[in-house]
């Protein structure tokens, strides 16, 4: 889904109003993820850390009245994972103990799906990186055990 420069410079200034807020903290980082909420009825986004502080908000037109939740899910977090990554300089000087995750919720607050994950050597864009390692660690035990 192509969203308009409007609509991806309110979600960059809503990522950065969230490293401000969250920098309003020196000398101690938090402990917290931040979970991007998205509200398909108005199209409003929301970004919150795990105890349900508001950091941020936007609206985004395009967003708005998507029946097929499924797609439109998975079509958000590929926008989102490509605009957080092209602000990866802003996502870096967020004052949050590493790792931390942007995690998509619903409506509902329920979690869709991780968006990005920040290490301090790592980054990862996808959950796909971590796929078949439960299956390779069950292996490596059942090896290991079988010795």
């Amino acid at each position: 889904m192509k969203l308009s420069l409007n609509s991806v410079k309110a979600i960059e200034g809503a990522i950065r109003q969230s490293a401000e807020k969250l920098s309003q903290h020196p000398g101690e980082a938090l402990l917290t993820d931040l979970y991007v909420k998205i509200n398909v009825e108005n199209g409003a986004l929301d970004i919150h850390d795990d105890d349900g502080n508001h950091l941020a908000s936007c609206h985004v037109v395009e967003w708005k009245d998507r029946e097929d939740l499924t797609k439109f899910y998975e079509s958000a977090k590929g926008t989102l994972q490509h605009i957080i990554n092209d602000n990866r300089n802003v996502v870096d000087s967020m004052n949050v103990l590493r790792p931390f995750s942007f995690v998509l919720v619903d409506s509902d607050g329920e979690v869709v799906d991780d968006i990005y994950l920040v290490d301090d050597e790592n980054i990862m864009i996808s959950g796909e990186l971590m796929a078949g390692l439960d299956e390779e660690l069950a292996d490596f035990l059942k090896k290991l055990m079988n010795e």
